[in-house]
Parts: C-alpha cells; sequence; structure tokens
C-alpha cells in the first residue's frame, strides 16, 4: 500500500531560490554556510558556533569571527588557525585557537570543532552522509585542494541586538548586518509542516496581519543533493505580508505565539527544514539506518528500486513525473482560488489523485538519508532551542517499526547539535482515513500505531514532549488546512517545558488508573481532568455546529458509538463501549485534577482490554476545561 502523501498541495520546493547570490557566503578562500547572513536570528544564552570551510593553500590559514553591537564595540570574538603541516607529507584540518597553539592535534575528524572553548571540540558523531559537499581532509591520500573546515564558537548573547557579524581570514572579509539574538527553532517534518501561511486556514488574514520584523524564518533548500547555488539563493526573512506566505503555517503560529509570550523584545526566528512526502529515513544517515533491521530494511527496499536502471532513464522517468506533477499542482491551485471550498471528491474527480510518489532515482530527495546528508548536516551546528517535528504520515506501510526510527532519529539530530538534551517537541498525527479505503476495506489501524509510537517517544526520551491532535484533521484529506491548532499547542509546550510557564496548561486528560467491578463495568480514573466533558464526538462534528450543539446537550454522556471508548475481553476483539462521566474525585488539588469515567459495554462481559480514540478516524470527544483533548490511549 502506498500512501499519497506527498508536497503539501500549493507549496514551494525552493522558495526564495529563483537566483543566486553566491558572494553573500563566500569571499575569496573564505566561506561560511549559508544558514548565516544578514537578518539571522542567533540563539541566545548559548554559546554560537559559526563555522564553514577556507580553502587549503589560503595564507595565513587562519578564521576570525567578531560580533560588534551597534556602537561598533566587540562583544565576543574568537578565532581558528590551522597548523600547516604535518610528518610524511599530510596536513590536518584541526583548527585551534590562537590562545590555545599547543593544543594537540587530532586526525581524522569529519568537522572540526575547536574555539576558545575546548570542551566544544569533540568531533561529530558517525554517520556522515556521502552527498555532504565539504569533506574532511584528514586521511593520507586526501588532496591538497580539499578545503579546510573550520569552526569558532562564541560566548553566549542575551541581549537582542542588533549586531553585526565579521569574519575574516587574510584579506578576505564576510560582513552579516541586523543580527539578533532570540529564540532559534527548527521545523522539520513532511508534508503537514510543510503546508505554508498562504494555503492553511483563513490564509488572507493571517498573512497580511503578519508584519513583525523580530519575526524571522529562513528557507532550507528542499533537495537530495547539495545545492549550492539554492543555498546562496536562500536568505533570512523577516514576517511581512511579502514574506510570510510561504514560511510553514505550524511553524508561523509557534513562532508568532512565542513572541507574543517572550516579550514584546525576544525575537524569534525558525529554521524551516522540512520536504513533504519524506520518510523519517530521509532525515538520517546511511550509517544509522544500516543499525537496526526497520532501517536496513528501507534502504534495502531503494536499492532495488534503482536497480540495472541508466543515469537516461532516471532523468527521462523524472522528468515525466514532474511534467504531470506540476500540472497536477496547478489545476488544484487554481480550483482552489476559483472555489475555496471545493472538496477534495471534486477535485480528484475532475484531475484525479496526486501523482506521487515520484520514481526513485539515486538523487532523489525521498530516498534514505537524502533530505539529511543535503540539508540538515549543512545547517548543523546552527545554535537552537530545540526541534519541531511533524511527520510519520509516509511511514505508515511500515508503522511497527517508527517507534525505533524515531529514536534513532532524535538522538542523531542530537548529536549534530552536540546537546542530548536539546528539546524535540513532536505534532502527534492527527484523524485520517482515505475515503476509498474507508469505504472498501475498513480503517487499516496504521495510524493509532504511528500515534503511540510518537507517545512513547515522549514518554520514554529526555526532554522529548509530544502534543496530541487527535480532536484536528481532516476525512479524505491527509493535509488538514487547520495549522494553527497544532502550531499554539507545540508553542504552549514549549511555553511549559522549555521555559518554565507553570501557568501555560499542555496536558489532556489521561488515564492514570482504572478497575473492573463484579457487574462488567469498568472505571476510569482520570488527571488532568477538571472540567472534565464530552464535545461533539470526531474533528468533522465539531466544524457542524448544528451537529454539535445537538450531540453536547448530554455533555457527560456518549453512547457507545459515539464514546471513542472500546472493552475487550480475553478474546482481543474491541467493542464500543457507553462512556458516562460520573464524579470528580474528592483529592483533586489545583495541580492534579482527577476525574472519574464509567464504560459499558454490552458484548463485553468481563473486560480485560480498555482503548480510546484508537483508530485512523472516529470518536474522539474528550476535554478537559482547557479544551485540550484525551490523547489516544491503550490499557491492556
Amino acid at each position: 500500500m502506498v500512501i499519497a502523501t506527498g508536497p503539501a498541495p500549493g507549496s514551494e520546493m525552493n522558495v526564495f531560490c529563483t537566483s543566486s547570490d553566491a558572494g553573500r557566503n563566500r569571499c575569496g578562500a573564505l566561506t561560511v554556510a549559508a544558514i548565516f547572513d544578514s537578518h539571522m536570528v542567533l540563539q541566545r544564552d548559548k554559546p554560537i558556533t559559526v563555522f564553514g570551510t577556507l580553502a587549503a593553500n589560503a595564507d595565513p590559514c587562519a578564521v576570525t569571527v567578531a560580533i560588534l553591537d551597534a556602537h561598533g564595540t566587540t562583544v565576543a570574538q574568537g578565532i581558528a588557525t590551522t597548523r600547516p603541516s604535518l610528518p610524511n607529507g599530510q596536513y590536518t584540518d584541526r583548527l585551534v585557537t590562537g590562545d590555545n597553539p599547543s593544543l594537540p592535534t587530532r586526525q581524522n575528524t569529519d568537522r572540526l570543532v575547536t574555539d576558545d572553548t575546548p570542551q566544544q571540540s569533540s568531533p561529530l558523531p558517525t554517520g556522515r552522509n556521502t552527498d555532504r559537499l565539504v569533506t574532511s581532509g584528514t586521511t593520507s591520500d586526501a588532496q591538497p585542494e580539499t578545503p579546510l573546515p573550520w569552526s569558532v564558537t562564541l560566548p553566549a548573547l542575551h541581549e537582542a541586538g542588533p549586531y553585526t557579524m565579521r569574519i575574516h581570514a587574510g584579506a578576505d572579509e564576510l560582513i552579516f548586518e541586523d543580527v539578533l539574538a532570540g529564540e532559534v527553532w527548527l521545523a522539520g517534518g513532511q508534508s503537514n509542516m510543510e503546508v505554508e501561511l498562504r494555503n492553511s486556514d483563513d490564509a488572507e488574514r493571517a498573512v497580511s496581519e503578519s508584519a513583525d520584523p523580530l519575526l524571522r524564518f529562513i528557507n532550507v533548500p528542499k533537495t537530495g543533493v547539495v545545492d549550492e547555488a539554492a543555498e546562496h539563493a536562500a536568505r533570512w526573512r523577516s514576517c511581512s505580508p511579502e514574506t510570510s506566505g510561504t514560511m510553514s503555517a505550524v511553524a508561523y503560529y509557534f513562532a508568532r505565539k512565542l513572541r507574543r509570550e517572550l516579550g514584546d523584545d525576544v525575537p524569534v526566528g525558525v529554521v524551516d527544514c522540512y520536504i513533504g512526502g519524506t520518510s523519517a529515513t530521509c532525515w538520517m544517515s546511511r550509517e544509522t539506518l544500516e543499525t537496526c533491521a526497520a532501517g536496513r530494511g528501507y534502504l534495502q527496499r531503494f536499492e532495488a528500486a534503482i536497480a540495472d536502471k541508466t543515469a537516461e532513464c532516471f532523468a527521462a522517468e523524472t522528468a515525466a513525473w514532474q511534467t504531470r506533477f506540476d500540472a497536477w499542482n496547478a489545476y488544484i491551485a487554481a480550483a482552489r482560488e476559483a472555489s475555496p471550498d471545493v472538496t477534495w471528491d471534486e477535485l480528484n474527480a475532475r484531475y484525479g489523485a496526486c501523482p506521487w510518489p515520484p520514481p526513485v532515482t539515486p538523487t532523489s530527495q525521498w530516498r534514505p538519508a537524502g533530505a539529511f546528508g543535503a540539508m540538515l548536516q549543512r545547517i548543523a551546528p546552527y545554535a537552537l532551542a530545540g526541534f519541531l517535528w511533524y511527520q510519520g504520515e509516509e511511514d505508515e506501510a511500515y508503522c511497527e517499526s517508527y517507534r525505533e526510527l524515531l529514536g534513532l532519529l532524535i538522538g542523531e539530530w542530537r548529536g549534530l547539535w552536540h546537546d542530548a538534551a536539546l528539546p524535540f517537541l513532536i505534532a502527534q498525527l492527527p484523524q485520517w482515513i482515505d475515503k476509498t479505503t474507508a469505504e472498501t476495506s475498513g480503517d487499516p489501524m496504521r495510524w493509532p500505531v504511528l500515534r503511540e509510537a510518537q507517545w512513547s517517544a515522549a514518554r520514554e526520551i529526555s526532554r522529548v514532549f509530544a502534543v496530541s491532535l487527535i480532536d484536528c484533521g481532516e476525512f479524505d484529506n491527509i493535509h488538514p488546512t487547520d495549522k494553527r491548532t497544532p502550531g499554539e499547542r507545540l508553542a504552549d509546550c514549549a511555553l511549559r517545558r522549555v521555559y518554565g510557564r507553570k501557568d501555560v496548561a499542555v496536558d489532556g486528560p489521561s488515564v492514570a488508573r482504572w478497575n473492573r467491578d463484579e457487574h462488567g463495568r469498568v472505571t476510569l480514573v482520570f488527571n488532568h481532568a477538571h472540567g472534565l466533558h464530552f464535545d461533539g464526538t470526531d474533528p468533522d462534528s465539531r466544524r457542524n455546529m448544528d451537529e454539535r450543539r445537538r450531540l453536547n446537550q448530554t455533555p457527560l454522556i456518549r453512547q457507545a458509538t459515539q464514546s471513542g471508548f472500546e472493552l475487550a475481553s480475553t478474546d482481543g476483539v474491541f467493542h464500543p463501549a457507553q462512556a458516562t462521566i460520573v464524579t470528580r474525585d474528592a483529592r483533586q488539588t489545583a495541580t492534579n485534577d482527577l476525574a472519574q469515567i464509567t464504560l459499558s459495554a454490552e458484548d463485553v462481559d468481563h473486560p480485560t482490554a480498555v482503548r480510546y480514540a484508537w483508530h485512523s478516524w472516529g470518536p474522539a470527544p474528550l476535554f478537559n476545561a482547557a479544551n485540550l483533548p484525551a490523547p489516544p490511549s491503550q490499557s491492556i
């Protein structure tokens, strides 16, 4: 089964990359990574690592990075120098600070990290991708012209700025103006992170009201191989009606709420780094994928798909698919422009299903490890406050292995940034099912497995957090247009879990314990349950105000087909259960609100298992007073 997730309809494959500005991050022998630019936001209150390459024959082989305030005073500075040679004609890519010329040389590293903070100088973890353009020159057969990586870590900045960053090596100099220090988050994943603000709900108003010079973003070029021209053309931008439309809608609403809650003078920057239709394996190194059976399976399927094909064959297949895909997107965009309320049933009837997936090629951004080497590694370790992750749809067919892959991905990303505790915030998948599947073969029950994998990662991995979106989603539309809800829930999660805002509610009702009486009734005790109530049934019912009002006439009771709860006995067959909110626990406090629900199912005399919202699409009506949904759960 192939799920046609694809890129989000209407999303630009490479935003603002119509022309190249090769001079903005290169001068003579000196190059700095393209993530650095005028108008960028640097992470405040953390050491700032600046990195790039230097021509091997540069003279002198030294790089100095300085940050100056508005008065021209240097507020942070670091220097890196190379030793010119090693015995037997080799050379080293080890850069040491000018203040520490006697530091020992370490060879065989694939990124040098050294400066005035020696503890940062450990080599990067394994897992470098061969698609990475900048390679190290540390082996005995390295050629002298191989560029030397350099890296300088500057002291943390606290004040917002603006600052000027100057980087120079000999006579070569790069200058970046209007640099701010604030909170920087990387938004990663696939198409539901990719959906742009201009294509989301209430887009016209959101874009028109988006002007904020302290909310800034950069779109990392979407590619499976390094594209320097696209990197040069990608720029840091301040949010405005002219720019914000092509920003991730989820990331925009996340950043906008942080701007409102962290203080008027705190800049927020977003690094948009996603591609629609990508598996989690696209964002991991080949070396990491080879460590587990699930990863090896993805690699083997990829290699089988490209076997015995020529470059000419790949080019012809890709060109033909691109023509079909571009035409389909153009038809969809025009139809939605002409009729914003047009349904996907109508669109599919007119233009057919999305022509997805694309041909598998050795350079495709949808291949295992492609985006990791061509995008993620190119921006690491640009200092961040944390990661946002909205992905999983493309891995439905292999959902049983998603938890293992997600854990490995989180570890690898943190390794690239040299921070094992860097916060990782997950948007749990919302509700969705394909109409044809629902009407023919029925629910394949893969999305509940993906959601549980995401929730499990948040429970079991330190500093990983997840927000439930089980009240969100659209039937038969895998790209729901409500992106404000996930964006703001992720922002609330960051405010509470990362920034320590105890006044921000982030937890929906969750099962604390359950028991069964002699009559076969089950009692569930929920925490985070102040104001526990039912609201509608599925996401569609909550958008239909007449249906919602009808259902909510009994806010404490839901019939079996509407409750989302199911019970099973020892045969393992689940049956829908009637649910009634019966009492609030007398022990409830301001920090531990408890409430009880009783369940009963006619076909289950001796329940041994209970679950809630355990379906791709269906009832999930339970909320607390903060209007946060109870996440899917399963107790056996």
